[in-house]
Formats: C-alpha cells, structure tokens, sequence
C-alpha cells in the first residue's frame, strides 16, 4: 500500500503543477463571495452514526476451540477476537491484554468436591455481570487482576467504522471459561495522529493522558448484549486474511500497470526530444 501511495504521489505532483493556476484563480473567485459562503462550506458533516450510539470499540470473543497435544489432552484454547472501531477516529495499534477466571468448576464440583462458593454468592456474581452495559466493561486498572489464566492480542491499524479479526491461544483446559467472566486492559493504545513528544514531563503527561483517552474506548461485549449480533459483519478470519491477501495482489497489479505507463511515457518524451534535436 505504501509502494502504491509513493507512486499516486509522483504522478500527483505532476498534476498538482498543471492545475495549480486553475485553484489559484478558484480560490480567488470563493474569496470575492464573502466569509458567509466559506464559512457555511468548511462546516463538517457528522456521521449519523456518532451522535446515535456510543463511541467505543466494541470486541467479542468467538469461535473457541480445544488445542490437543499428541497424548488428545487439551492443552490450550484458541479463540478469534473481532474489533469493530465504532468512532470517528482510526486506531494506529493498540494491544489489549484478556484474563479470565474459572467461576463454573467451583460451582459444579467433580467427584464429589464440595463447592467452595454458595450458590447465593454465584448469582451475586452473575447478576452483577449481566446487569454490567458493554461501555462500563471498560479497561481493566491492573494486569494482575485480570483473572487465573491470560494472554495478549497485538491489534493492527483499525481505520473509524472498520472492523479486524485476530486470532489469539490460552494456556488452559477450561475452554468453557473463555465464554464469559472477561476482564481486560489495553496497556498500549496509539491514535492515527496522535503523536506527543515525551522528552519534558509535560510532554510525558500528555502522553499519559493520551494513552488512556485511547484505551478507554475499547468496550466489550457478551452474546448476552444486541450488539454482539448487529454491529459486527458476518466474516470469518480465514475470509478476511483471503480479503487482505487479494488486495495486496490487486495493489501490486496497480503497481506495475502504473510503473509501465509510466515507461512508455519517458520513452515517448526522449523521442520527442531526439526529433527536436
């Protein structure tokens, strides 16, 4: 995509110098209508979308599955997480740190273990949970209480009202655990942007402060919410590494169909030149 941009460039710039007299002449005509009109056309237009919902970043866990090892025991889970970047900025990277707790076995105890909870206090937790809004399950203040068993996605560039899958492994048996009872933090949180010198100490609190504007956008959300079955689209990983896959070729094609009129064109220049010589 870079390689690709590099070459809009160099054939923008030889636009840019051809019409610059068009836009200087334009800009002068916008001027003679008055500060009224320029004003009423720089007025930016707001997604419907923003003002209707909550700006967050929305995630779910899904398809989780049982890693075997060469003995069929489960050794660990694998899990796809989707983010759907419901807000009107674009998301640089960003890394998000999951845990979760084993609440079920205590519950349901096996071969005859007595539960360590009662079952008043599970419904307490339960309650508390189902009754928690996905924009209150915000990040998480320390890693050490995300919960028994853990693990950490790298989160890719996530352009305003886009969505990314990634996919993700735990070490544990208890597969039926990652259904529920998240907790999670997002130590590291950069906006397309948002670049703030840290050298000074005021440099380091903007930065600090940036960080945690950022990371508390991201919101998750249960097959219990509306929104884990409407706001994501309906692509599985493996669709979306084929979609990422077919652009890049599509972007190299661009490329080298760019580069070969671009060719042709010197090749016609020097000819020109050597019949004026």
């Amino acid at each position: 995509m870079r390689n690709l941009n590099k070459v809009f460039f160099g054939l923008g710039l030889s636009v840019f110098i051809l019409g610059s007299s068009a836009v200087c002449a334009q800009n002068t005509d916008t001027q003679k209508l008055g500060n009224r009109n320029g004003l009423l056309d720089q007025t930016p237009s707001i997604n419907p979308i923003f003002m209707d919902k909550p700006q967050v970043i929305l995630f779910k866990i899904h398809d989780i599955k049982p890693v075997l090892n060469l003995d069929g025991e489960v050794e660990s889970c694998s899990f796809t997480a989707t983010f759907y970047n419901r807000t009107p900025v674009n998301i640089r990277q960003a890394k998000i740190q999951l845990g979760w707790t084993d609440k079920i076995s205590e519950r349901y105890p096996i071969e005859g273990e007595l539960p360590a909870n009662t079952d008043e206090a599970a419904n307490t937790d339960q309650q508390a949970q189902d009754e928690q809004l996905p924009s209150a399950q915000l990040s998480s203040a320390l890693h050490e209480s995300l919960g028994t068993f853990q693990t950490s996605l790298n989160i890719p560039s996530l352009a305003s009202l886009k969505q990314v899958s990634v996919q993700g492994e735990v070490k544990t048996d208890k597969c039926f655990a990652l259904f529920d009872n998240i907790k999670f933090n997002v130590p590291v949180c950069n906006i397309l942007g948002q670049d703030t010198a840290v050298e000074t100490r005021r440099g380091r609190l903007d930065a600090d402060k940036d960080q945690l504007n950022c990371a508390s956008l991201f919101a998750y959300v249960n097959s219990k919410h509306p929104e884990y079955y409407s706001e994501f689209k309906k692509i599985s990983y493996e669709e979306q590494v084929q979609q990422e896959k077919t652009q890049e070729e599509n972007e190299k094609e661009a490329i080298d169909t760019i580069g070969k009129t671009i060719e042709k064109s010197f090749r016609q220049t020097n000819n020109i030149l050597e019949a004026i010589k």
